[in-house]
């Protein structure tokens, strides 16, 4: 293997991307667009689907969002869209991604198979119209989750977004059906923040259960624009066994 192959190669790539993480070149996310909004759980099923060292939030609450990443230094522009639940652990409170969903390939694999985010492919739809903002995805033929809204009053200073604690399962150093919890922090620069009334809808399916997880309406809805830098770090907070991964095969697997 010639020295060219090994730098764009897989190890190249890796390589790269680590760098980025942590913050040897320029921005990982530049300008992303975030339809933002927090919804109440169901406390027994948020329990269930969390990772024996993670607990949900009194109440038990989660961010769902939809983004238009417009610019990105890994990959071509795309857009995702995630349930993060609101957790407590030993090492403090934080997020957990129990689903994460994009339309770009390179995004997928990085994002799952070196970060621990269990992103799936889906279809999505983007519009912004003046102060009026749309984002959904379909999956199998279900339009799984739209949120739109406007605009209304800047916020300042903003709340972070993903400048919080994150504990993500699998990534690195997965042994099949036992599986790391690794603690990440993203460093993020906030553009521009505005609350907004978001609409939202989830649809029933068989293979991204969220619409029995979600209870109630959205509230702290906003429109976010920001850059994510990198990572503060990178490290293992916890341990899961089978019973995380039979819990959380269809979210995960299908």
């Amino acid at each position: 293997m010639t020295a060219n192959q090994q730098n764009h190669g897989f190890f190249g790539s890796l390589m790269k991307f680590y760098g980025m993480i942590n913050g040897k070149t320029q921005n990982l996310w530049d300008n992303a667009r975030f339809i933002l909004a927090d919804v109440p759980l169901h406390p027994d099923r948020a329990r269930k689907v969390l990772p024996w060292m993670l607990k949900p939030t009194t109440p038990p609450m989660a961010t769902l969002f939809v983004v238009d990443y417009t610019k990105t230094s890994f990959t071509v522009p795309y857009h995702e869209a995630a349930l993060l639940i609101h957790v407590q652990h030993p090492f403090g409170p934080g997020l957990h991604c129990y689903t994460m969903i994009v339309d770009d390939d390179t995004a997928l694999i990085y994002g799952r198979e070196l970060l621990g985010y269990p992103k799936k492919f889906a279809k999505f739809e983007w519009k912004e119209d003046g102060d009026r903002v749309a984002g959904s995805y379909t999956r199998r033929g279900v339009t799984v989750l739209s949120m739109e809204g406007t605009k209304g009053a800047r916020q300042e200073p903003p709340k972070p977004v993903f400048d919080v604690k994150t504990y993500n399962v699998g990534g690195p150093g997965s042994l099949l059906l036992f599986n790391p919890i690794w603690l990440l922090r993203p460093q993020e620069v906030i553009h521009e923040s505005y609350a907004m009334d978001v609409k939202v809808k989830i649809e029933p399916s068989e293979f991204d259960p969220i619409s029995d997880l979600v209870v109630g309406e959205p509230v702290n809805s906003r429109f976010v624009v920001l850059d994510i830098v990198k990572s503060r770090y990178n490290l293992v907070a916890g341990l899961t066994g089978p019973q995380f991964m039979m819990n959380n095969y269809n979210i995960r697997s299908k």
